[in-house]
């Protein structure tokens, strides 16, 4: 893997790979996937839109908690 400053850091996630983003209320679960995704911030601050048109948005806010799965870098060069 090659090193790259941090201020560069947010081009390996800019415009964003396909992100899963999975949720879970009560006996629920669900993946929902994202294909635009925004760096905040160099900081680990990511951004989605979602809204109450489906079940993730209500887990959401529910639960606060969902888990994030984002293609590393090695897994970027494959494709």
């Amino acid at each position: 893997m090659k090193e790259l400053p941090l201020a560069k850091a947010f081009m390996l996630i800019e415009p964003g790979p396909v992100t899963f983003v999975t949720t879970a209320a009560g006996k629920k679960k669900n993946i929902m996937t994202i294909s635009w995704t925004l760096v905040m911030h160099l900081t680990p601050k990511l951004a989605f839109v979602t809204g109450p048109w489906n079940h993730s948005f209500h887990a959401l806010m529910e639960t606060k908690e969902c888990v994030i799965a984002i293609p590393s870098a090695d897994m970027s060069e494959r494709w």
